[in-house]
């Protein structure tokens, strides 16, 4: 891919089409589409080849044309996308298709289900009223039918740029041609656990063929985990839709794991309100600015995601308001183009997580972005050398490879905050590392603690009772280790005793010898699960204990910032000889159950904030105007101008 047209700036066009629009590209115009892309400072674009309804969308003799489909659709949009110097990436849905199994019902998947006596039966994987329609099996001849139409397409465009295959599914399949192939390697196909790893198996070979099929163009297998997919993916796009069926959190707990999985990440956003497919919501331009700007402050690159009418209507509006984000983001690719994301702690995440990181996965991105602390997600195969201080989220527990990593990186002068069970072994609960000088007496069986202070660390956090508001092990500081905080025993737990309701009214009753928060050496642990903790309640105590912990072990920040509120964001990114500074102002507000974002925040002019190192120039990007800075004893300490939702500041 070293000719490559670059991946900025893109729009990921859905085009899902019911058989039934009688006016089906009537309105089409590619070159008048294309020029509107260009116009709107769009350098990329994933589009319709196959959508989820089964239709293809240009003149194959292996798949299904949308009927009554005049010309090559996605034929005429490569040619005048092309002239104009823009990327074309076609789109598959290879998980979906309703029209392919409903013509061809074996090739859908066949899922166990249970009545409500407890009977189980095989059904069609067909979801008619919670999604999209059928779900594929691609062991079946529907796997055979796909590749087939890949080759022809490929053969008809042998200049696309890439191919998008969207929608891969880890539904168990227990169809015949699935059950023959587990059968014939000794497993048993009712098993459900055998059933399940035989349909990862499929598709991990299924993606492989795919990519084989791709050669050197760019390709994404969408809807998996990244880590899962490094294999055969070119690059990473990670789909958030913030307002929508996600929130604000997940996007920025996923760049910084995917950031070090591959070199080229995409932010696909959306224009939508409700969701993919919402052809009436258009977010407002302060909203979409703020994604793209999440996007570079992560040093990731840009994608807005849109659905064009059936009729081949292209919005002016959606295009008109794109075309503003974009001639902004346009102007400021001198400094944020393959810029890298400068991170000092490492969060542990295990090798097996699923596609979307919750709860105490998440926890962790937001706290420390509060905070003003950089942070990167890692697993145990990455380079933890890289970070002054590293995190284990509430249950992280340890097996050989974690073992010698983390003790490693100790030796060598490295620090550790875990929570929760994170530092136990897989197989006991106990601490596996002599480094974690404390003991586990049992495991928090209750359902209500509450910590309080050492006296030495009464000042930070006064003498109040806080409730943990999750469990965790009870633990034991060893000789010589430092108890910071102790585990207060409630008068009872969360519980009918058939007389009363001890749901609410349970007070702290008193401090007992147990330990909740104890410092060893490099270590810190803190016994109950922060992070799900602070993912569910948002307790800003909780985040309070983990300042503390962190400035316990770490003896300098690349970032200190004074006179900047919690809700604003700031990073550091790095660009041959060019740091930048970015801050973000601007975030949602909640509104029901959704966070919404429809103008920027005005931060006043006077905050300050320190990097590391002494820069001979600062300067506003892109109007290169000067920004007032100090540089003395190693550091940088710039004057903020007045922020109007975001900020660049290119320190030189």
């Amino acid at each position: 891919m070293s000719n490559a047209r670059p991946l900025k700036r893109a729009i990921h066009l859905d085009f899902h089409t019911m058989p039934e629009i009688y006016d089906f590209n009537a309105d089409w115009d590619a070159a008048a589409f294309a020029q509107r892309l260009q116009d709107a400072h769009v350098k990329y674009i994933n589009t319709f080849a196959k959508c989820n309804t089964g239709f293809c969308y240009y003149p194959t003799k292996v798949g299904i044309p949308y009927p009554g489909m005049k010309g090559d659709m996605f034929g005429d949009l490569l040619r005048e996308c092309h002239k104009r110097d823009i990327g074309v990436t076609a789109y598959f849905n290879i998980g979906i298709d309703q029209e392919g199994c409903r013509r061809h019902r074996e090739w859908s998947k066949l899922m166990m289900q249970e009545d409500a006596s407890g009977r189980k039966f095989l059904t069609h994987a067909e979801l008619t009223s919670t999604s999209v329609g059928r779900v594929t099996c691609l062991n079946s001849g529907f796997g055979d039918y796909l590749k087939a139409m890949v080759r022809e397409f490929i053969d008809m465009y042998p200049d696309v740029d890439g191919l998008f295959f969207d929608c891969l599914n880890t539904l168990p399949c227990y169809g015949s041609e699935c059950a023959e192939e587990i059968r014939a390697n000794g497993g048993d196909p009712t098993d459900p656990a055998t059933v399940a790893r035989h349909t990862r198996e499929t598709n991990q070979r299924f993606c492989m063929q795919l990519k084989e099929l791709a050669g050197d163009r760019r390709i994404i297998i969408n809807s998996q985990p990244q880590w899962r997919t490094r294999e055969y993916n070119s690059h990473i796009e990670i789909e958030c839709l913030p307002n929508c069926d996600m929130d604000y959190e997940f996007f920025p707990a996923q760049a910084a794991y995917s950031r070090n999985i591959k070199d080229e990440v995409l932010y696909m956003t959306g224009r939508f309100v409700r969701n993919w497919g919402d052809f009436g919501g258009l977010k407002p331009q302060a909203s979409l600015e703020n994604d793209m700007w999440d996007a570079v402050m992560n040093g990731v690159g840009c994608s807005i995601g849109d659905h064009m009418h059936p009729a081949g209507i292209v919005d002016k509006q959606v295009y008109e308001r794109v075309g503003k984000v974009y001639e902004k983001m346009e102007a400021i690719e001198p400094w944020t183009d393959n810029a890298k994301y400068q991170a000092e702690i490492g969060v542990v995440v295990p090798l097996e997580t699923e596609l979307f990181f919750e709860g105490h996965y998440t926890a962790p991105a937001r706290m420390l972005a509060e905070l003003k602390y950089t942070c990167d997600y890692i697993n145990e195969t990455m380079d933890f050398s890289r970070y002054r201080l590293i995190i284990l989220p509430d249950n992280i527990r340890f097996g050989k490879v974690r073992e010698e990593k983390i003790s490693a990186y100790i030796a060598a002068g490295g620090k550790v905050i875990s929570t929760g069970t994170s530092a136990l072994k897989e197989d006991a609960d106990e601490f596996a590392l002599p480094e974690w000088n404390m003991k586990v007496t049992g495991m928090d069986t209750g359902n209500i603690d509450y910590y309080q202070a050492d006296a030495h660390t009464e000042e930070k956090f006064t003498s109040f009772r806080y409730a943990a508001y999750a469990p965790g092990v009870r633990m034991e500081a060893g000789e010589g280790a430092e108890v910071c905080a102790w585990r207060v025993k409630p008068y009872f737990d969360r519980i009918w005793d058939g007389f009363h309701a001890h749901y609410w009214y349970n007070p702290p009753q008193k401090v007992t010898d147990g330990a909740m928060v104890v410092r060893s050496g490099s270590v810190c642990h803190i016994a109950f699960e922060l992070f799900d903790a602070y993912s569910r309640m948002m307790y800003a105590a909780h985040r309070d204990l983990l300042a503390w912990c962190i400035e316990q072990l770490m003896d300098r920040r690349m970032l200190v910032c004074e006179g900047i509120p919690v809700s604003a964001r700031v990073t550091l990114t790095k660009k041959d000889n060019m740091r930048m500074l970015h801050v973000k102002s601007t975030y949602p507000e909640s509104r029901g159950k959704v966070g919404v974002i429809e103008e920027h925040i005005y931060l006043p002019a006077g905050g300050k904030i320190t990097v590391e190192g002494e820069c001979r120039k600062a300067y506003l990007a892109p109007s290169m105007e000067p920004v007032e800075f100090t540089a003395e004893n190693g550091k940088t300490t710039v004057t903020l101008p007045a922020v109007h939702g975001y900020a660049l500041i290119v320190l030189e």
